[in-house]
């Protein structure tokens, strides 16, 4: 994997984010219009339950309440029996696939990831735009994107706060991708971003780090249009 030692993006300290509370409209920066397709205040408490837009990974617990989806680990028999079969696929941290998405979206949303003191593997805490494509992964201060496991980007330290809430707002398209954190954006264009796939159908994967958690206030989803 070619790590970059530099930093391959335009920084802009003012963000792209727009009110969900207040239902103000959008203005994209990549596109010239952008369709809301999927959005979710999660005002339903109990087990997380939305087989159209969601698939929850690894047998971990996704519960709603207060307004709040929080992911939590699998059970310690389900953790037990992964690891004796040797697969990493152990439910030792939480995984949530929100899928299908346009090869070309918008995605706003308030997002928490949440670490504890027992680190694990010490994966860090993952959003991956397509499936080991587009991958942000965050760890302590920290953080990089890795483009199709062949280039690693570093991120300014502290762009993405650990065990706090982030209004995040991302656009993604052919090339570019630009993801806003708080009032903090960052533009990068490459040819290795690409939400091209076999697959008729995309996904966003969240993956918190071991033993941690991963909470969403709400979430929109928009098509984006050239």
């Amino acid at each position: 994997m070619q790590i970059q030692p530099q930093i391959p993006f335009t920084m802009v300290m003012a963000c792209c984010f727009i009110s969900f509370a207040k239902g103000d409209e959008y203005e994209p920066q990549l596109f010239q219009t952008v369709k809301l397709i999927y959005q979710d205040s999660f005002d339903r408490d109990g087990p997380h339950k939305d087989d159209q837009q969601w698939v929850i990974r690894q047998n971990t617990q996704w519960h709603v309440k207060n307004g709040v989806l929080t992911g939590g680990l699998a059970d310690a028999e389900y953790q037990k029996m992964m690891q004796a079969k040797k697969d990493g696929h152990d439910g030792t941290r939480t995984v949530i696939f929100l899928k299908p998405v346009p090869k070309a979206f918008v995605l706003q949303m308030r997002v928490r990831y949440n670490e504890t003191a027992r680190k694990g593997r010490d994966r860090g805490s993952l959003l991956d735009l397509g499936h080991h494509v587009n991958s942000f992964v965050f760890k302590g201060n920290e953080g990089a994107l890795t483009l199709q496991k062949k280039k690693k980007i570093r991120l300014p330290d502290g762009f993405f706060p650990l065990n706090q809430w982030n209004d995040v707002t991302i656009e993604i398209k052919e090339g570019e991708l630009l993801i806003c954190v708080n009032d903090t954006t960052l533009n990068f264009k490459d040819p290795l971003i690409t939400l091209k796939s076999e697959n008729d159908f995309q996904q966003i994967d969240f993956k918190g780090q071991d033993f941690g958690s991963v909470q969403i206030d709400w979430l929109r989803l928009y098509r984006g249009s050239e």
